[in-house]
Formats: C-alpha cells, structure tokens, sequence
C-alpha cells in the first residue's frame, strides 16, 4: 500500500522524537526502539491528537512498524475526508 508521504514524515518524526530513535527505519519493529505499554499509549493520543482521528485500542495493539502505523493513519484520514 502506498502511503501518503506527508502523513509517512510526521509519524515517523514523531516516533523518531518520543522513541530517541534518529535513525528510525520504517519496517523495525517498534518494541525494538524500547516501545512499552505506556509509550504506546501515549503515542496514540497523541497520534489521535495530530490527525484528529480515532485508534482504538485493539487497532493500536496489532500496529508493530512505523510504516504499519502511518497505513492506517491513511487509511483512516481518507475514510474521514
């Protein structure tokens, strides 16, 4: 799936600042950066926050990659427009 680069650079600038990971590759697992439980929560509020939409929570749960969260972020904004 292709992703709207616009939406790509501001989740993966996000995820590179929350999880300190400047070098932040897109198929990396995120639990690999240090991602937990409260981080993850977190960043899907504030994901929520910058797009203004909803992720609930069993969603959130199955996103492993940045390129995997910036997908449904998309994908979710074109449902919204």
């Amino acid at each position: 799936m292709s992703v709207d680069p616009t939406v790509l650079e501001r989740v993966r600038e996000l995820f590179r600042g929350r999880l300190n990971a400047p070098a932040l590759e897109l198929d990396r697992p995120l639990l690999e950066y240090g991602l937990d439980s409260v981080r993850s929560a977190e960043l899907v509020i504030e994901l929520e926050q910058l797009f203004g939409i909803d992720i609930p929570d069993a969603d959130a749960a199955a996103l492993r990659t940045t390129r995997q969260v910036a997908e449904y972020v998309a994908v979710e904004l074109r449902k919204a427009s």
